[in-house]
């Protein structure tokens, strides 16, 4: 066992002999220090058999903020239940839009709480900037599976469920080439959104003033 696995190891034999109090106490150390270690030791917390634990290590993660997202993006696809669903609620908390491929397949996992948790992060992510990257992935999906998915974000946030769809019918923003950076304050998003082309707003066709041409769109006064 290396070294940085055995104390963290051991960190947690001595939590499982500590009361609630010396929880509190560790897992407010972990986040007053916030470096490297500290994050590494709080995704142990999430893998402890104590709820009151894991809680108390899922509030502290995200008062540290988004910098610990990248610790959490793993766990969605490894561990046990209750890890896996710790990290879909911060990652959804947080509206990590790279967390959406993840989470959609939570939704097939054996477990109905992650199951749950997956669903509740996607509403969170889609209603705070992240609807189009949940289009884009519905978009990749097999038609079957795709509607299915839909039909279970139209269930619990309808409003939610119908821009997503409409987004997914809109070929500019399921283009491959515009990357997964996308959210919806993208200049694209909302021009499409306004029902704008984006065409229109990138390179716009000169338009001639009706000043310079006739009704027949030649130029002159219009004289015989």
């Amino acid at each position: 066992m290396s070294d940085d696995k055995f104390t963290q190891a051991r960190a947690l034999d001595v939590l499982n002999s500590r009361g609630l109090a010396g929880k509190r106490e560790y897992v407010r150390g972990l986040e007053q220090r916030r470096d490297e270690e500290a994050l590494s030791l709080l995704v142990e917390c999430l893998c402890d058999e104590s709820w009151y634990l894991r809680e108390l290590a899922e509030d502290a993660l995200m008062r540290i903020g988004e910098r610990a997202a990248p610790v959490l993006l793993p766990l969605l696809e490894q561990g046990l239940w209750y890890t896996r669903s710790s990290a879909a609620r911060v990652l959804g908390r947080f509206g990590r839009r790279e967390a959406v491929p993840g989470l959609f397949r939570l939704c097939d996992d054996a477990n109905a709480s992650v199951v749950e948790a997956a669903r509740e992060a996607l509403l969170l992510i889609g209603r705070h900037g992240g609807a189009v990257s949940i289009a884009r992935a519905l978009n990749g999906m097999p038609p079957d599976l795709r509607r299915r998915r839909l039909e279970e974000i139209v269930e619990r946030d309808r409003q939610l469920g119908d821009r997503v769809d409409r987004m997914t019918r809109h070929d500019e923003l399921m283009a491959e080439e515009l990357g997964s950076d996308l959210s919806d304050e993208s200049p694209i998003v909302q021009a499409v959104e306004d029902g704008l082309e984006w065409e229109v707003l990138t390179g716009p066709a000169r338009q001639v003033p009706r000043t310079e041409a006739g009704d027949d769109g030649r130029s002159g006064t219009g004289g015989t």
